[in-house]
């Protein structure tokens, strides 16, 4: 029937028909391209939004975090040790600080001890530690001791049964009035070792040599005398 219709109408109704037709089917396909390309723009927009919500979820969530990390540092740094209000509270607190105060005094006085000790170990005149390093000194520089034990010499004290070295061997002792102290210590060198006798002497106040020498271990001894005050 539709055909037979057509047949029958003139040639410009049939034109315009056809040319209504067009318009519709391209009309048609507008939309289809339309909404095809905007379905990646939305689901672009759609993923960028989620990632926004995440971000900001997790930046809300550390801010959390970090605040109550400052508020409890802050509670421990700024809160005051409540004072005591009891009669035994107080008499506890008291006796605390005095326990610390006699702890830090005596602390203070040992480390007093120590140092007066350690300084009348190796500064006082009549210190063993002191004479034995004055005579090494000299020694040293003594030209007929380089000839015998070498041009560097070492000095060291007793050594023990495993081969360590304790402190110098030295006797202090009194004649005729005056208080006198002697060392013995070993020597060793490139060419020979040996030992060292000192002895100082206090007269007047004073502590002067009062005799220095040095004995080769080698045979045949070699004994060198470097002070002779007796």
């Amino acid at each position: 029937m539709t055909s037979a219709c057509l047949f029958h109408l003139s040639r410009s109704g049939r034109n315009q028909l056809l040319h209504i037709a067009r318009v519709a089917y391209s009309f048609r396909a507008g939309n289809n391209l339309v909404a095809s390309s905007c379905r990646p723009l939305a689901a672009r927009r759609c993923f960028s939004d989620k990632e926004t919500k995440t971000t900001k979820l997790a930046e809300t969530k550390e801010q959390e975090q970090t605040g109550l990390q400052r508020s409890i540092l802050e509670e421990v740094l700024i809160k005051e040790k409540q004072k005591p209000t009891t009669f035994t509270g107080k008499v506890a607190e008291k006796a605390s600080n005095t326990f610390l105060y006699a702890a830090v005094a005596a602390a203070v006085g040992m480390l007093g001890v120590f140092v007066y000790l350690l300084a009348g170990e190796f500064f006082a005149e009549d210190s063993p530690q002191k004479i034995y390093s004055s005579a090494l000194a000299l020694v040293r520089e003594d030209g007929r001791c380089q000839d015998l034990f070498g041009s560097t010499i070492a000095g060291f004290g007793e050594e023990t049964s495993r081969g360590r070295r304790r402190h110098v061997a030295h006797h202090k002792y009194e004649k005729d009035g005056r208080q006198r102290i002697r060392v013995l210590f070993h020597l060793k060198g490139e060419r020979d070792e040996g030992i060292a006798q000192a002895e100082m002497e206090q007269r007047d106040g004073e502590w002067q040599w009062r005799f220095l020498y040095v004995e080769t271990k080698r045979r045949p001894k070699t004994t060198h005398v470097l002070i002779d005050n007796r």
